[in-house]
């Protein structure tokens, strides 16, 4: 029997991070599962290898590129590394006139900087391995204007440069990249923002085709396509598991409830 295919997986410990770790771990893979919260990633770890699943844990900050290539070199060795999934983010709610730029600087630096170097420290790891894959997480954010989230939609959108850059370079060392751009799914992430009323749930359910909010799990499907072999000639695409809110353009009154839109 093959050794299994490695995963590292960025920002593990709850949310979409947990539910993505948890696939990879059930579709067979050996999961490195990282956060900056180490007792949350730890207990996390804990519960899935009570499962059963081969994981490990690591605390490290994706901002710290020192301690990014520390952490890879600590739990990978001498590699390699199959997939690398870049989840880590953050997120403020905050009117752009009145947005802090430190946080706003705070954003780039976890969301998209961190990508970016999570992904170079793991190049040596991955172009050592067979058929490798990185998944980066955009958003809805990345296709059109997200009010009072300015840092959080910049960052997203530049992941999509950056997923389309990386996946013309490293494709000639078949190192595939592509991201996921998740709608709204019921994380605590989009949780807090019905919590802050910064977010309108019958308006946003209103706006989706398919009526309903996403689950992690889904957005968890979609990574494990986009590294496993039905997915072995897809690179530099984006994959929107949205329920359609980024695709229709219906604003007549009640549309839902109509079998046909009137001229």
């Amino acid at each position: 029997m093959s050794d299994p295919r490695t995963a590292l997986v960025t920002g593990a410990g709850q949310g979409l991070g947990l539910a993505i770790s948890t696939r990879l771990a059930r579709d067979g893979h050996r999961v490195v599962m990282g956060d900056v919260d180490g007792d949350l990633v730890a207990a996390a770890a804990l519960c899935l290898h009570a499962a059963g699943h081969d994981v490990t844990n690591v605390a490290f900050d994706v901002t710290d590129e020192e301690g990014v290539e520390r952490a890879f070199a600590a739990t990978l060795g001498e590699g390699p590394l199959h997939v690398l999934v870049n989840n880590a983010g953050i997120i403020s709610r905050t009117r752009a006139e009145e947005f802090d730029p430190a946080r706003f600087d705070l954003e780039m630096l976890v969301n998209l900087g961190g990508t970016m170097r999570c992904s170079r420290a793991a190049y040596p790891y991955l172009v050592a391995a067979a058929s490798p894959a990185v998944v980066n997480l955009a958003s809805v954010g990345s296709t059109f204007g997200l009010p009072h989230r300015l840092g959080y939609s910049t960052a997203k959108t530049g992941i999509v440069g950056l997923t389309r850059t990386l996946a013309a370079e490293w494709g000639r060392s078949g190192i595939r990249v592509n991201a996921v751009a998740p709608g709204y799914i019921e994380t605590p992430m989009m949780l807090s923002g019905f919590d802050s009323g910064a977010l309108d749930r019958d308006r946003l359910l209103s706006r989706t085709p398919l009526m309903r909010f996403g689950r992690a799990e889904e957005i968890a499907a979609a990574v494990s396509f986009l590294v496993g072999p039905d997915a072995s000639f897809v690179t530099g695409v984006v994959l929107e598991v949205d329920g359609g809110i980024t695709i229709d353009g219906t604003f007549h009154r009640d549309e839902r409830h109509r079998s046909t839109v009137p001229d």
